[in-house]
């Protein structure tokens, strides 16, 4: 495991970039996804979801 702690004024986003792109490169995460496209409905449709459920437990609540 790789650790490196400094402070701010020491960060260097790019550096970080670089860093896990090579990463990536080296041992890459298989994304579930085939475009981003897909990921966003994905996203939306989970949000959706959980607006449903909020609405049913808020009716609940009210009922109860």
């Amino acid at each position: 495991m790789y650790i490196m702690e400094g402070g701010d004024e020491e960060f260097d986003t790019e550096e970080v970039r670089k860093l896990v792109k090579r990463l990536d490169e080296l041992d890459p995460i298989p994304l579930p996804w085939k475009s981003d496209e897909e990921a966003l409905k994905d996203f939306w449709d989970y949000c959706e979801e959980r607006q449903r459920e909020e609405r049913i437990i808020s009716e609940m609540k009210i009922k109860g």
